[in-house]
């Protein structure tokens, strides 16, 4: 009986042993037969380089990038701690690409949400800002322009046409390279033989005519005039100088630019002079590096022992030049 149950119990393991096996082989026959699926990935992983060859002596500390969906939708915002680049994710698509430093600390965007819409700006001031003060003196700004801060340093561009395609290899880099340009231009004054210096306390400057505001996409300049007072220095013997960086020249049909100059003397007495430089603006050789140079200023004495006329320090006194070509 024990004989006829083990053989029993041997056949039964056997039959179990072939299905196992005959399971396992037909598993491994299927797998062999069955094409792997792989997810396409939505995105593409892009090495954005910045090309720095056309600015040499730029020095920024970081890079952002927007990248516009030609056909529409919200556009992907990057940016880059390293001013040569970096890698991002980007869906698949075609993109206009606009690109500039992040590093600003007086630039302000605006219009992030298209590429038409995207604006570069800065905050109101005042004339006065220029030397250390508040206000704008009555009569200085005739044409009731806006007053703005002059940018610092921008430097950047846009790229139209950029495809990132899927191709044969969607997990290869795409490479996307950014050629950067100055987005800014300088302006610089120099006043020559300039009597009774040594006795000015503070000194500034504005220039009006100019635009506000730029739109890097297309580079167009606004349309609406505005006024940007800058810093300027004395060497205490007959010289003035000053400077700023500026978005460029308005684009608005009146093409008057008028340079201002603020001085307070040891007194206390205040007096703007009033310069039309558009001449020399609109034909400066270089647009980007744009030159004033005014020769010959009388400044008035301060009044010492209460002798003559004593206008209030609250009072400005003007005066007004053309400057021809």
């Amino acid at each position: 009986m024990k004989t006829v149950r083990s053989i029993a119990a041997a056949l039964m393991l056997t039959a179990c042993a072939a299905l196992i096996a005959a399971f396992v082989a037909c598993t491994f026959s299927s797998c062999r037969h069955k094409e792997l699926y792989y997810p396409s990935s939505s995105t593409a992983e892009v090495r954005v380089k910045f090309d720095w060859s056309a600015a040499p002596g730029a020095r920024v500390e970081g890079m952002c990038a927007w990248f516009f969906p030609e056909a529409g939708g919200k556009p992907v915002r990057c940016d880059f701690t390293d001013p040569a680049g970096g890698t991002a994710k980007i869906p698949w698509g075609a993109y206009r690409v606009v690109y500039m430093n992040n590093d600003s600390e007086v630039v302000q965007v605006r219009g992030e949400d298209s590429h038409g819409t995207l604006e570069l700006y800065t905050r109101q001031s005042t004339l006065l800002e220029a030397v250390n003060a508040q206000g704008n003196p009555p009569g200085a700004n005739p044409g009731g322009e806006q007053v703005v801060l002059a940018p610092d340093a921008v430097w950047g561009g846009s790229l139209d046409g950029v495809r990132l395609e899927r191709g044969d290899d969607e997990n290869a880099p795409r490479t996307v390279v950014l050629p950067v340009q100055p987005l800014t231009s300088t302006v610089s004054l120099e006043v020559l033989n300039v009597e009774n210096l040594k006795y000015v306390s503070a000194v500034g400057a504005s220039l009006s005519g100019l635009s506000g505001s730029l739109f890097p996409g297309s580079g167009t300049l606004s349309a609406v005039r505005s006024t940007v007072p800058f810093a300027a220095e004395s060497d205490g013997k007959s010289r003035i100088t000053g400077g700023m960086r500026i978005f460029g020249l308005s684009a608005n049909a009146d093409t008057g630019r008028t340079l201002t100059l603020y001085v307070i003397l040891a007194d206390g007495s205040k007096h703007y002079f009033r310069f039309d430089v558009s001449d020399r603006v609109n034909n400066a050789p270089d647009k980007r590096h744009i030159r004033i140079v005014i020769d010959k200023l009388s400044l008035p004495k301060p009044i010492v022992n209460g002798g003559g006329f004593h206008p209030s320090v609250d009072e400005w006194e003007s005066e007004e030049h053309t400057l021809k070509l």
